[in-house]
């Protein structure tokens, strides 16, 4: 699902954070960008379609690896599709509420 233009969107973010931490299950969490996801280059990030919730604490040990897709292998969680079947979900969602 790559996009050529980046998708930003307060509500959508919102709607991430109203799901639980994708590995631990805590529901206090925070919007996190996957890095790996469009190959944008280092310290840019991706558009808000490639969120996902994840805790404080999961947050930052994700950053602090380094190597974000081996992360998300380590923990058994396939963060992509994931990303990738939330937006096209909600994006369905939304546009079935137009009239």
């Amino acid at each position: 699902m790559t996009n050529k233009i980046k998708v930003r969107s307060q509500k959508y973010l919102a709607h991430i954070r109203k799901h639980p931490c994708l590995i631990c299950g805590t529901t206090e969490v925070q919007a996190h960008h996957l890095r790996h996801a469009d190959h944008r280059g280092w310290g840019m990030k991706n558009g808000d379609e490639w969120a996902v919730p994840l805790c404080a604490d999961h947050h930052m040990d994700c950053h602090r690896t380094g190597k974000e897709n081996m992360w998300w292998v380590m923990n058994g969680i396939d963060a992509m599709a994931w990303a990738e079947l939330s937006y096209k979900n909600w994006m369905e969602k939304q546009n079935g509420q137009r009239f």
